[in-house]
């Protein structure tokens, strides 16, 4: 009997000795605290707002003429960072613009375009919380009207610039959805404007606007913070290292915009009316092929996307065109609970095209040279997909068009890109 007791004992050590073993070698590359920490780092959200903008004044001979408040919906997509702290986002305007018109004119335009910022939450945002917030954001502002009985063939002139609103708001989380309510306030506020191509007006926009808006959280990494995940992503890991597949092929696309960081001497010269015109694009597919190498953590490819901007005016049409192909190498800094930023070189070939009224066309081929930077989601290296956001410019990049620079330096931000490994996603079809 005390043979078969110390039998037993010894199997239950044997036992105990081995599962701690089998765990060592499970948790080699991920463990479940570094990963229960990293899948709360973040989440996704996505959701729209209301912007109310309070309207302005134009002054005339005779003394300034106001125009009212406007009202524009919009849809937000993006994501709750450092366990609630803060919050990063971009914001679509739907195209729709709810607002009275004024007595001076046929049509006018008071609006914010797509919208880039952050918020900064002291006290981290939490379900069941209300957190205030202070946030700062940069888009570009456009302003436009056609006085009345003008006509303009190509349209009144725009005004537009890049401005960075600060704003002071609170949230709520409750269950799946954020409700958020903000005073933003903006500074550059004063402005003159080409009403005619030989008649400027002063205009002054009111500083203070309001927002309110609603979004819905998606935590798509929850499900890999628990202890048999921690096994799989590990044996995973193992999987893909013995064939090879941690180094792969990716592809990614997504929505990029263009926004312009410098103002052209050639507008100035001989189109001064469309000189505060900013030539910005949105929307533009950003397309992506190139190859992930583990050990020393960075990325090589190719990235592709054809840029197009326009801008009119009284009887001018201009026409301009960005078609860029890059070669790309950049390093990943450092893997912050799955935030892992990235920077490095980008060499391009660039064809850059102007179409004046009539058939004048100027057009080059060349060179480029520009960085990089922006930053994966990234919790483990096992993943067949990531998010990645991008951001690229090239600060020396123009056109001589008539001796003057049509400056093509823009800032290419492309905030949510879909990146798929191809080769883990076909071995993968053969795990088990």
């Amino acid at each position: 009997m005390i043979f078969m007791q110390k039998t037993w004992f010894l199997f239950l050590i044997l036992l105990g000795s081995t599962a701690a073993t089998a765990q060592q070698t499970t948790d080699s590359v991920y463990t479940y605290k570094k990963l229960n920490r990293s899948v709360s780092f973040a989440q996704m959200t996505f959701g729209g707002d209301v912007l109310v903008q309070n309207g302005g004044r134009v002054t005339f001979n005779d003394g300034n003429r106001r125009f009212g408040a406007s009202a524009m919906p919009r849809a937000t997509i993006g994501g709750m960072h450092f366990w609630g702290h803060a919050d990063f986002y971009v914001t679509f305007p739907l195209g729709v613009n709810f607002g009275v018109k004024p007595d001076f004119a046929d049509r006018l335009r008071n609006t914010e375009s797509v919208e880039t910022g952050m918020k900064i939450y002291p006290a981290a945002l939490k379900p069941g919380a209300i957190r205030p917030f202070a946030g700062i954001s940069f888009q570009p502002y456009t302003f436009f009207y056609n006085a009345k009985d003008q006509n303009n063939p190509k349209g009144p002139a725009r005004y537009s610039r890049f401005i960075t609103p600060v704003q002071l708001g609170v949230s709520y989380w409750r269950k799946k959805y954020i409700y958020t309510l903000s005073a933003r306030y903006n500074w550059r506020n004063n402005f003159n404007y080409y009403e005619s191509p030989e008649l400027e007006r002063t205009v002054q926009i009111a500083p203070l606007n309001f927002q309110f808006g609603i979004l819905r959280c998606i935590d798509t990494d929850r499900s890999m913070g628990t202890p048999r995940a921690v096994g799989q992503l590990n044996k995973q890991y193992h999987f893909l290292a013995e064939r090879g597949k941690l180094d792969d092929w990716y592809i990614g696309i997504g929505p990029s915009t263009a926004l312009q960081m410098s103002k052209s001497p050639f507008f100035k010269e001989r189109y001064p009316y469309l000189y505060n015109d900013q030539l910005s694009s949105f929307f533009v597919p950003d397309v992506t092929v190139g190859r992930y190498f583990i050990k020393p953590d960075l990325n090589v490819g190719l990235s592709a996307r054809v840029l197009s901007f326009r801008s009119r005016a009284f009887e001018t049409d201009l026409r301009m065109q960005r078609a860029v192909v890059s070669f790309e190498t950049y390093k990943f800094l450092f893997d912050y609970h799955g935030f892992v930023p990235f920077i490095g070189p980008m060499l391009s070939l660039e064809y850059l095209r102007l179409k004046e009224p009539g058939s004048s066309v100027i057009s080059v081929t060349k060179p480029s040279l520009g960085f990089v930077f922006g930053w994966d989601i990234r919790v483990t290296q096992t993943g067949s997909s990531l998010l990645r956001t991008n951001l690229r410019y090239a600060p020396w990049l123009y056109l001589d068009a008539h001796g003057q620079r049509i400056k093509f330096n823009h800032l290419e931000f492309n905030f949510i890109q879909f990146v798929k490994f191809l080769g883990r996603s076909k071995a993968y079809k053969t795990y088990k």
